[in-house]
């Protein structure tokens, strides 16, 4: 009986500390991951940026990549979690590439960025090697803010369809001539860097296109 109640009591008290009052991502900061992994993917593959191990090398396999809802769903539930660790939400990922960021925050409605989260986790030689996955061609992200005192904690994770092979470099090398040209579906309209992917008909770079796919997504969040 005595270990029934401690355990309640831990479970109700996991609960109370992960109770987070902000939920979702809105279609503005979506196509801004869209748009910042995508621009980072395409500067390594075409060596004007350095990759994961701080070399600057040209790739011939680097697919662009498009948002997925059912990556995003996952995420998202993975940052209700109020992860600690890439542990926190190992069940749900299964398979899939995970990059968490978090952080203190001042107000429940305080301004974010996805450009700068992605940039931070290319300041990491893991984060940035699961970003510059070549064959990645979905991910989804989820946001969810909880009070912690007098302040705020910001939790935001990305699902990626993708991990990193221990042993195996993310991608195919190339050299100048030879960029994108590992390409099963071509090359990309939009990055001359990337291979275009099977998922293109969601056209990331066109904002018509995201409002229409994304407006049931605000209206949901818009009623929480």
């Amino acid at each position: 009986m005595i270990l029934i109640l401690f355990y309640g009591f831990l479970v109700i008290s996991y609960c109370q500390e992960c109770t987070t009052t902000i939920k979702g991502i809105f279609s503005k900061q979506i196509y801004e991951f869209e748009r910042s992994i995508n621009q980072i993917r395409n500067e390594v593959a075409q060596a004007r940026q350095q990759n994961h191990l701080g070399q600057f090398e040209y790739a011939a396999n680097m697919q662009i990549t498009t948002w997925s809802i059912g990556l995003s769903r996952g995420a998202q539930n993975c940052a209700e979690r109020c992860p600690d660790s890439l542990s926190t939400c190992k069940n749900l990922k299964g398979d899939f590439g995970v990059l968490f960021y978090s952080r203190m925050v001042q107000s429940s409605g305080v301004e974010w960025n996805p450009q700068e989260i992605v940039k931070k986790w290319m300041q990491d030689s893991q984060n940035a090697e699961q970003l510059l996955v070549a064959t990645i061609s979905q991910f989804g992200c989820g946001r969810a803010i909880k009070k912690s005192v007098d302040k705020y904690m910001e939790y935001v994770v990305c699902f990626f369809d993708q991990a990193p092979i221990d042993g195996k470099t993310p991608y195919i090398v190339a050299n100048e001539k030879t960029i994108a040209k590992a390409c099963r579906f071509g090359r990309s309209n939009q990055y001359s860097g990337l291979c275009a992917s099977s998922y293109n008909k969601m056209l990331i770079m066109n904002p018509e296109h995201s409002t229409r796919i994304f407006e049931s997504l605000d209206q949901q969040q818009q009623k929480q």
